[in-house]
């Protein structure tokens, strides 16, 4: 469904943009640091690593079932977000008229056709959530880069909307609410077991977590294939 975004949008992103030019440089490498995953993917995908090695330690299996209840609700965050980016559509400040001209010349071309809802903020608001409730310093920092090195910079080269971010954390909270009061208390200790298991079921599940990490450090850029196969399935469902 295509639709506008709102008046507050068109007004934050237009007093953003209004900040781009003076400094060529610093514009270019905000956005070659988003491209390439230093601000965001790297830092919430170290931190789910490290809880993942901590949690396989004796004596720390709470550490590695709540890991994976964040694998989990990642996988919930995304899933939400291709609905709700099939019942609202709207060009990203980058494209979108009126807006455009804002953006400089030397900008990569945004490629994006819909910027709603942010799946960057989806996908790392249950990372931050679950990390907070094994280590609250380090989820404070999680939480904190949340607005200030994923939402601000990602809106500040016109990928976003104010409301694109939002949503995105909606989504990403209700992912990890789903994931950890609905899945973890019923699947958690069982799903556990299994990968517990010798030989191959346990290299197998291994290799899936750390891939899963992986992608989640990339925003799943390498599985685009899955995104768009899925994209479709939820776009026929819902017809």
């Amino acid at each position: 469904m295509l639709l506008s975004p709102t008046t507050l949008d068109l007004w934050v992103s237009s007093k953003l943009a209004g900040f781009l030019g003076h400094y060529p440089l610093f514009d270019t490498a905000v956005q070659s640091a988003i491209r390439h995953n230093v601000l965001g993917g790297v830092w919430y995908a170290a931190a789910l690593f490290v809880a993942w090695v901590l949690g396989t330690r004796p004596g720390q299996e709470p550490t590695k079932r709540r890991s994976l209840t964040i694998l989990l609700a990642t996988a919930m965050a995304v899933l939400f977000s291709f609905p709700a980016a099939y019942l609202i559509s709207w060009l990203p400040p980058s494209r979108y008229p009126g807006l455009a001209d804002l953006y400089p010349a030397y900008f990569e071309g945004n490629v994006n056709l819909n910027s709603f809802p942010s799946q960057s903020v989806a996908l790392y608001t249950p990372v931050a959530a679950g990390i907070y409730s094994l280590h609250r310093f380090a989820g404070v920092l999680l939480w904190l880069g949340l607005p200030l090195l994923v939402a601000l910079p990602r809106m500040y080269v016109g990928g976003h909307y104010l409301t694109d971010v939002m949503v995105g954390f909606l989504l990403g909270m209700a992912g990890y609410m789903v994931s950890r009061y609905l899945l973890e208390p019923r699947l958690g200790e069982r799903l556990q077991r299994f990968m517990d298991r010798p030989g191959a079921v346990r290299v197998f599940t291994e290799l899936v977590v750390f891939v899963w990490i992986l992608q989640i450090a990339v925003e799943f850029r390498d599985a685009g294939w899955l995104i768009y196969g899925l994209t479709i399935l939820f776009t026929r469902l819902l017809r």
